[in-house]
């Protein structure tokens, strides 16, 4: 079992053609936790558990974070677009870095219904004849992604996370790392949030926040 407390994050705006100079940072929007647990500990992926066991002399851990989204208020306006997640991890010795060799998820997705209606083309004597038309069955679903994770076996992952049709980007996103840590070296973890958000009246803007100081410092060992 993991406890993760989620400490507020405050969103920097992004300089950007277009952007309001007086543009102040976003608060009370997105929050973000982080346990550091065993990689053998109770509740661990199946497959993870097999690798670890099948590389023993080596030292790795289970790296769980959470991204927490919430909805527009009165206060703060705009919906999340799109966001992402970066891990850099590092040791003192920048030839030596630690590795996350599995993320989850890879790809975790949501059921979405498609449209239905497609283009009919006819040739006509010479003439092309355009029609609408519809299959049968007007409830198609395919299964699209809200978070995707990218950087398994490199020492930078990440993780996208998008809003899709009938899913708002809100609520919590868990993600994790198994890390395989450098030995005899104090190896760490800077993440690095970036998020969009979408108003009807100022369009898009961007934000990014760089959680590397406390209490957002992620020491994985030593």
């Amino acid at each position: 079992m993991t406890e993760v407390r989620l400490r507020e994050v405050e969103l920097v705006p992004e300089r950007t053609l277009g952007s309001s100079a007086d543009d102040a940072p976003l608060r009370g929007r997105l929050t973000f936790g982080w346990d550091l647990l065993p990689a053998d500990h109770e509740g661990v992926p199946t497959d993870w558990l097999s690798y670890v066991r099948a590389m023993p002399g080596r030292e790795f851990r289970h790296l769980l974070m959470v991204c927490s989204f919430r909805p527009e208020t009165p206060a703060s306006k705009g919906a999340f677009r799109h966001a992402s997640l970066g891990v850099a991890l590092s040791t003192p010795d920048p030839d030596a870095r630690p590795i996350a060799r599995l993320i989850d998820p890879g790809e975790r997705t949501r059921p979405v219904a498609a449209s239905g209606t497609g283009l009919s083309f006819t040739v006509k004597a010479g003439v092309l004849d355009v029609g609408v038309t519809k299959p049968p069955s007007t409830d198609l679903v395919r299964e699209e992604w809200i978070v995707l994770g990218h950087g398994a076996s490199q020492p930078n992952p990440q993780w996208e996370f998008r809003r899709v049709k009938r899913f708002p980007l809100a609520g919590d996103h868990p993600v994790a790392a198994l890390v395989e840590l450098v030995p005899e070296q104090v190896n760490t973890a800077e993440v690095l949030v970036a998020a969009e958000l979408e108003h009807s009246s100022w369009g898009v803007r961007r934000y990014r926040a760089r959680l590397a100081l406390s209490p957002h410092a992620i020491v994985l060992t030593g």
